[in-house]
């Protein structure tokens, strides 16, 4: 492996991997002070993603290259104010290479998350602060997050357990599981082109329904002021309150009380 360091007025790291036709795995280990309350921002062109937390104000990067073409991978990290920035780019035009690429970051409990992948799994710990995860092609799991949360795969299930805060999840394949662990002071929506959704939400939250498959049904533990099909439902939960939008184009939708 070959690490080269270019120096500039931020802390700045390439870590180039080079072991040409090498199947061997590569490790790439780094630590780096980062502020409580900071951002990581994570963008890789391959590869999936798994954010830990622990209690330290100090960030540790870790990435496992595999496959033939590892040569063709490179990592960049730099601190820029208070946000981490982690950058994995794939140097190759060749769409038939063979590279597996796995992301393991441990940052601090308080953080905001920016992550985005071109194609794998994203799983994140229990956080404190926002989180907009996104990846062309894989499932995307959280944890307990107070805290806003944008969440979006091109393919994949989507899973999260107690979120204190906005919720926005969409994927174009696959199911979503998610738990409203409190009144929700904005909109929120879960959606799926083929799928189910089962939504969680406390027993009095107090939000505006608007729920609807085009395959399956619809099912709610609630009582509801409005309109109650097979396939859809429309109106009130407790008095209404912000909009909560559910739809899949295949699948059932289950809104159960916790």
């Amino acid at each position: 492996m070959k690490s080269t360091l270019l120096k500039s007025a931020l802390p700045f790291a390439v870590i180039a991997l080079a072991s040409a036709f090498s199947a061997t795995a590569e490790n790439i280990e780094q630590q780096m002070d980062v502020p409580m309350g900071g951002t990581l921002d994570l963008r890789t062109d391959a590869g999936s993603i798994e954010i830990r937390t622990h209690n330290q104000p100090y960030a540790v990067i870790e990435v496992d290259v595999r496959g033939r073409d590892q040569e063709d991978f490179e990592v960049v990290t730099q601190m820029r104010g208070d946000t981490l920035e982690v950058i994995g780019e794939v140097e190759s035009n060749n769409w038939n290479r063979s590279l597996q690429v796995k992301f393991e970051i441990t940052v601090p409990e308080d953080f905001n998350i920016e992550v985005d992948t071109a194609g794998g799994s994203i799983s994140i710990d229990d956080l404190e602060g926002n989180i907009d995860a996104r990846t062309s092609g894989g499932s995307i799991q959280v944890g307990e997050v107070h805290g806003e949360v944008e969440l979006h795969t091109s393919g994949g299930s989507i899973k999260t357990e107690a979120i204190y805060g906005p919720l926005n999840a969409h994927t174009s394949g696959g199911s979503i599981r998610a738990t409203f662990a409190e009144q929700l002071t904005e909109d929120a929506s879960l959606e799926t082109s083929g799928g189910s959704i089962t939504a969680y939400l406390i027993k009095d939250i107090q939000v505006d329904i608007n729920a609807s498959t085009g395959g399956g049904s619809v099912r709610t533990d609630f009582d509801i002021d409005g309109r109650v099909k097979k396939q859809s439902i429309k109106g009130e939960i407790n008095g209404g309150g912000p909009e909560l939008d559910l739809h899949t184009s295949g699948g059932s939708v289950n809104i159960r009380s916790l």
